[in-house]
């Protein structure tokens, strides 16, 4: 079967909880197996009979997990969920593929609002674990189309959002900073730069929170899965 990798930040004790649940779902499948074999009665045949018995197991074995039934590995579990948390939002239907122009770009291109992920803009990032988790190809394309177009309108408006208002003061000196690039010349220009008002910066948090990534869906998977 043909996987698509993906990698999203999360919270530690999210991702300690999954390890959990995994575990437990690699427990009851070791445990559905040797009640299958003794059912087949596969230790007390031999040759043709002890391979089709087996078969047999291996069939079932492989529906069980294809369906969610079982899933004792951490792409399975959240196979299972992300394509439950597709449902529940609707996103999964038919969409267009990715613009070839688009594709690869940054999930969440024109930045996210703090309070996306429940904490204030001074507040360090509560997503300081990493996960990777591998889907069905047709899964992972259906995640990342589905993404991608229930977000386009709010990511064009963002985008037109930025073209009004630019990088503004605070961005512009953060990067100065980073590049070692703090110069009388880059303060002036960072005084000049045009301040959003209160309603605009709201507009824009409001446009940023309508932005769904492949990382809001799998966290979500991940939040289903540990419940």
């Amino acid at each position: 079967m043909s996987l698509l990798p993906f990698v999203i930040a999360l919270e530690p004790e999210d991702r300690q909880a999954l390890d959990e649940v995994v575990r437990k779902g690699r427990k009851a499948e070791v445990e559905w197996l040797e009640a299958a074999r003794e059912r087949e009665g596969v230790r007390y045949l031999r040759g043709k009979a002890a391979r089709e018995a087996r078969s047999r197991v291996r069939a079932e074995f492989a529906r069980l997990r294809k369906t969610g039934k079982l899933a004792g590995t951490r792409d399975l579990v959240l196979a299972r969920e992300v394509r439950a948390e597709l449902k529940r939002r609707k996103m999964n239907g038919p969409y267009e593929p990715v613009p070839v122009a688009e594709a690869g770009a940054p999930g969440r291109p024109v930045g996210s609002s703090p309070r996306k992920h429940g904490r204030f803009a001074d507040e360090p990032t509560k997503l300081s674990a990493r996960l990777a988790v591998r889907l069905p190809a047709d899964l992972g394309e259906q995640l990342v189309r589905a993404c991608y177009w229930e977000s386009e309108p709010a990511v064009k408006a963002l985008r037109e959002w930025q073209d009004r208002w630019g990088d503004g003061p605070e961005v512009i000196m953060r990067e100065a900073e980073r590049q070692g690039a703090l110069t009388v010349l880059t303060m002036f220009a960072a005084a000049l730069a045009p301040r959003p008002d209160a309603d605009s910066l709201l507009e824009k948090a409001k446009l940023q929170d309508m932005v769904v990534t492949t990382g809001d869906i799998i966290r979500s998977a991940v939040k289903r899965a540990i419940r």
